[in-house]
């Protein structure tokens, strides 16, 4: 049984979990893949990075923005900086959209192991064009650094460090009883026993310009107890699904869904249900200058609505 906390699910807003031993369905004979970290040094990725967000009461909100990946030298610990350049925003209507992106601390095992202080990044210069005073700055810089160091962990997390040294039988379901949050009202929500459903497929082609098929897809599903997004009432659902080459575990996509049904009444009087549909994707193309193409249109959106 391995351990695998997900705290990239930060969009789901979701506990942690553990991948446990029961499976379903898929076939038994398979040989089990391990995935490993294996990037190699020098790495340049480019990134196009998506925020699509809709909801019935405030319609629909796109962000977008674009930038490189290097995978610096090791140091004599063997650890190496994830750093991010050439960033270019193309659509921010959420202000932490324009927040800087910080230098990543990995070490020989794919683990995440912190940033680069905040005074040798951008973000220090956003600190010091605001007039405020030393305290207030410095408290400032602490809760800056706080949120692009949990930024940063979720992002790798999402793209390697929950999966590297992970084994799965292709095709065979594991399901495994957690618990995740259902909104209860407007700003309310509460635990609720939930399973979460994981499988992997090889022979996946890596991306349109990428075909051959030597990559794998890891899909992700968490629900409440019995319920689908046939449920009538409250409800909640999450799905990850990551192209990755289990080689080395160099992504090719990963996108993040989450779905959510809240009765803003909170259980009085008139049930009052609204819906939202937050997606998150990244789009990787390696060893290429230049912009990453096209990120996913509608038709790669799931067939969850929430209706302006």
């Amino acid at each position: 049984m391995l351990s695998v906390p997900r705290p990239w699910l930060v969009i789901a807003a979701l506990s942690s979990g553990v991948f446990g031993c029961a499976t379903v369905g898929g076939a038994k004979g398979k040989d089990l893949v391990t995935l490993r970290f294996a990037w190699p040094e020098q790495s340049t990725i480019r990134v196009m990075h998506t925020v699509d967000v809709r909801s019935d009461w405030s319609g629909r909100m796109t962000a977008q923005r674009r930038y490189a990946m290097r995978l610096g030298p090791g140091d004599e610990q063997g650890r190496r900086r994830l750093i991010i350049q050439d960033v270019e925003v193309i659509e921010a209507p959420f202000p932490a959209f324009v927040e800087p992106l910080a230098t990543s601390i990995i070490d020989a095992q794919g683990e995440f192991q912190g940033i680069d202080p905040l005074e040798e990044g951008p973000g220090q210069d956003l600190l010091d064009a605001l007039p405020v005073s030393p305290g207030k700055k410095a408290q400032m810089a602490k809760a800056l650094t706080n949120g692009l160091e949990r930024e940063a962990r979720n992002r790798w997390d999402e793209w390697v460090g929950s999966w590297h040294g992970a084994s799965f039988t292709p095709g065979m379901t594991q399901v495994v009883p957690m618990t995740m949050s259902v909104g209860t009202g407007r700003k309310k929500t509460e635990e609720v026993p939930a399973e979460e459903r994981v499988r992997l497929d090889v022979g996946v082609p890596c991306s349109d310009a990428v075909p051959e098929p030597r990559c794998v897809k890891l899909k992700l599903v968490r629900e409440p107890v019995g319920q689908t997004d046939e449920t009538k009432g409250r409800y909640a659902h999450v799905e990850l699904e990551l192209v990755t080459d289990p080689a080395t575990l160099l992504p090719y996509s990963s996108r993040i869904i989450r779905m959510d049904r809240v009765d803003w009444n909170g259980g009085k009087g008139e049930p009052d249900f609204h819906e939202a549909v937050n997606m998150e994707q990244h789009t990787f193309i390696h060893g290429v200058e230049g912009p990453p193409g096209q990120v996913a249109t509608n038709a790669g959106m799931p067939r969850y609505h929430a209706s302006p």
